[in-house]
């Protein structure tokens, strides 16, 4: 029977603004198709599962980023083979900063990342707060909440997006994409919101399409018109 293995970083130092709902999200979304899953939730200073089929890294403030870096950087290697290998990342925001190659405090100091991600941050004063609305390269949009200080410059890698409305990485892009794995600035969470994103990680996790079936149309109808109610707020068309 197919198992499939969730790997949560740092869910509580790092799980702020509904993150950890992106792992809930994948976990029912399997297991309405008959998947069973397990779902491993790794703690500063414990030793990685032997291997991991979707991993997920929330965010926080810079307090959690601190605390957790030390430990970022002890499993930057295998992050980065298991990155190589085609196991899909989603790294939000805070745990996105730390999974790229360098994140700059307000203060200027530089901390190193783990480089699963070819982007730069460097945190700033101004918080941009508020909800988001992108574009993505196959012209479908997604909808969300952006929560961050950061401007995010991307090393010859494929920005997510473009955005429509809100901040994003600062430069009208949003997020990366490297592979099959997605850096982005949208909490909310963003895969409930964004059901499609979803049975993306859930298709290349399993090697396979995933099919609708009674329970995620049922729940899609109303991540849609969540979306759409962002879009009415903000003024602009989905």
């Amino acid at each position: 029977m197919t198992v499939l293995r969730i790997l949560h970083l740092y869910p509580a130092e790092l799980g702020i603004n509904g993150d950890a709902g992106n792992v809930l999200a994948l976990a029912e979304r399997a297991q309405w198709r008959g998947i069973d899953v397990e779902v491993v939730r790794h703690s500063v200073g414990a030793e990685l599962p032997t291997s991991a089929d979707i991993v997920h890294i929330g965010s926080g403030p810079l307090s959690g980023q601190r605390a957790v870096h030390a430990d970022v950087l002890r499993i930057a290697a295998r992050l980065r083979d298991w990155r190589d290998a085609g196991v899909p990342f989603l790294a939000i925001a805070g745990g996105w900063q730390l999974l790229g190659s360098e994140l700059e405090t307000p203060e200027g100091e530089v901390l190193a990342g783990a480089a699963v991600f070819p982007t730069r941050a460097a945190l700033g004063a101004k918080r941009h707060v508020g909800e988001i609305v992108v574009t993505l390269a196959d012209g479908s949009t997604i909808a969300g909440f952006e929560n961050h200080s950061a401007r995010t410059v991307l090393d010859e890698a494929e920005p997510l997006g473009r955005v429509v409305s809100g901040t994003g990485n600062g430069d009208q892009t949003e997020g990366v994409v490297v592979g099959a794995s997605i850096g982005t600035h949208l909490h909310g969470p963003l895969l409930p919101m964004n059901p499609a994103l979803a049975d993306r990680f859930l298709s290349t996790a399993l090697r396979g399409e995933v099919a609708p079936v009674p329970q995620t149309e049922r729940v899609d109808r109303y991540a849609t018109n969540a979306r759409r109610a962002i879009a009415d707020r903000l003024g602009v068309s989905l």
